[in-house]
């Protein structure tokens, strides 16, 4: 009996340092993985928190050649681990003016483009931001930017994308054969030029600004307005913006002024 008795505590002894290993050997391994996971998420924000910087950055760079043809910039993007692309097809952009009545054309149908940089792959959900700008088509006040920088969901998971909506100018220019003049001037940048790029690690664009063409049109009305409103489709994104009409008995003319700035991105290598 005391045999079996010492034969059971020298097998109970190696079992119990077994399972206080194993148990030991689970919680490392535990706390390793927690400790790799929040690293890995850290530096994931410290990335998507550099590209945020970098695309701010990339942006007034544009911003800076912007209006000014033949000036241009080389800008120098750093390796956060994911992608940059510029599609110059993207952000289809129809403009058209209307009385809201009986009138209606379309002065504008064509895309704008976009620069985005794709984020590294994350299982963190991140809601969609403004870092610059908002989400309206179109703008008509001039304190309000027309820079859209943002974070979304693309195709490939989250991105930072950059491009630009119209913006809207009035004023009365003075008066012909007895009608008041109203002269309307819609301001659009467009990266629809540039070239189709994708790039990963550190690279340089150069971004430069091509033309600044215009385009006018001129509308009679016989009657009296008291607006005119423009109705902006930024892809798929629709926008109206309502804008006071000086006129008579006799009506008013309207001039509607399309200026566009073509800013064209470059990849020149490394």
């Amino acid at each position: 009996m005391k045999t079996f008795l010492h034969s059971r505590k020298a097998i109970a002894l190696p079992v119990t340092f077994l399972m206080l290993f194993v148990s030991l050997i689970i919680l490392i391994t535990a706390t390793y993985y927690f400790s790799i996971t929040k690293i890995s998420a850290k530096t994931l924000a410290l990335k998507t928190t550099g590209v945020e910087q970098e695309m701010l950055s990339f942006e007034k760079a544009i911003k800076f050649v912007s209006w000014s043809p033949g000036a241009y910039e080389i800008y120098e993007f750093g390796d956060f681990g994911g992608k940059f692309k510029a599609v110059p097809a993207a952000r289809p952009l129809i403009l058209n003016v209307t009385d809201s009545s009986s009138f209606y054309d379309v002065f504008f149908n064509s895309s704008v483009g976009k620069a985005l940089y794709e984020l590294p792959p994350s299982d963190e959900a991140v809601d969609d931001l403004f870092l610059k700008g908002d989400s309206r088509a179109i703008v008509n006040k001039s304190s309000s930017t027309t820079t859209q920088l943002y974070i979304s969901r693309g195709a490939e998971g989250y991105e930072i994308a950059l491009s630009y909506r119209p913006l809207v100018s009035s004023a009365i220019a003075g008066s012909s054969g007895g009608k008041p003049i109203n002269s309307l001037r819609v301001y659009i940048v467009s990266l629809n030029t540039s070239e189709s790029i994708t790039r990963l690690g550190t690279f340089r664009l150069k971004v430069g600004c091509l033309n600044v063409a215009s385009g006018l049109r001129t509308y009679n009305f016989t009657s009296q307005i008291d607006s005119i409103s423009i109705r902006s489709d930024l892809d798929g994104v629709i926008n109206t913006v309502s804008l006071p009409i000086s006129s008579n008995a006799q009506g008013a003319i309207v001039y509607l002024e399309t200026i566009v700035c073509d800013v064209k991105m470059e990849d020149v290598g490394w």
